[in-house]
């Protein structure tokens, strides 16, 4: 089984649940991706020989070696074209609208391999359960259920008062979820793969 959607189209295995298989995004969707090629001649004085990496996982396509390595937010390198890690290395970013993302994710790249601590990406505890709402809600709007019938799945019959629906936060909290993930299967997805910044 192919899929792509922003993801490299690598076969996924059937026997295994899809949240038990890495995910090897394109470049172009996750600007997480770090593309290594070998560092050009004019730049190898003084450049170090090469890294030891330790892939957690890995693929191969026609664009290169696809690998993730254990580091909070689970990063992904790209070796273009044969490069091989043993040798000296550069980075391409290319000069686009996500080259602030990518800079980061070089950044939290470097840190880990000399020892430092990176900072933790992933999204939160809140984050994921707003988003695993989000999905709920969707579910149960395609099966036809109203809002009123979703906002008493998600919050609980105790907390949602039909009586006074139209003037509830539920009510408002469950059309917010239902929008929200709209968004998200139209694409808004590829946003939680980008740097939340706080400026």
């Amino acid at each position: 089984m192919l899929w792509t959607a922003g993801a490299s189209a690598f076969a996924a295995r059937p026997d295994q649940a899809a949240s038990q298989q890495p995910i090897f995004w394109t470049p172009e969707t996750d600007p997480g991706v770090i593309n290594l090629v070998q560092t050009p001649t004019p730049l190898t004085a003084g450049a170090a020989s090469g890294i030891d990496i330790h892939f957690v996982a890995s693929r191969r396509n026609a664009d290169g070696l696809h690998g993730r390595v254990p580091l909070p937010g689970a990063s992904q390198l790209m070796l273009v074209d044969g490069t091989r890690p043993d040798r000296s290395m550069a980075v391409i970013i290319p000069l686009d609208s996500a080259a602030r993302d990518r800079l980061s994710a070089v950044e939290r790249f470097i840190r880990s391999q000399s020892g430092h601590s990176v900072q933790d990406t992933r999204l939160t505890a809140a984050q994921r359960r707003r988003l695993a709402q989000m999905l709920r809600a969707l579910d149960g709007r395609k099966e036809g259920a109203s809002y009123l019938d979703l906002a008493i799945v998600l919050f609980g019959r105790r907390l949602i008062d039909p009586a006074n629906w139209h003037e509830s936060s539920f009510r408002y909290t469950t059309l917010r979820l239902v929008r929200d993930g709209l968004r998200m299967v139209d694409g808004g997805y590829r946003q939680l793969l980008r740097t939340r910044r706080s400026t």
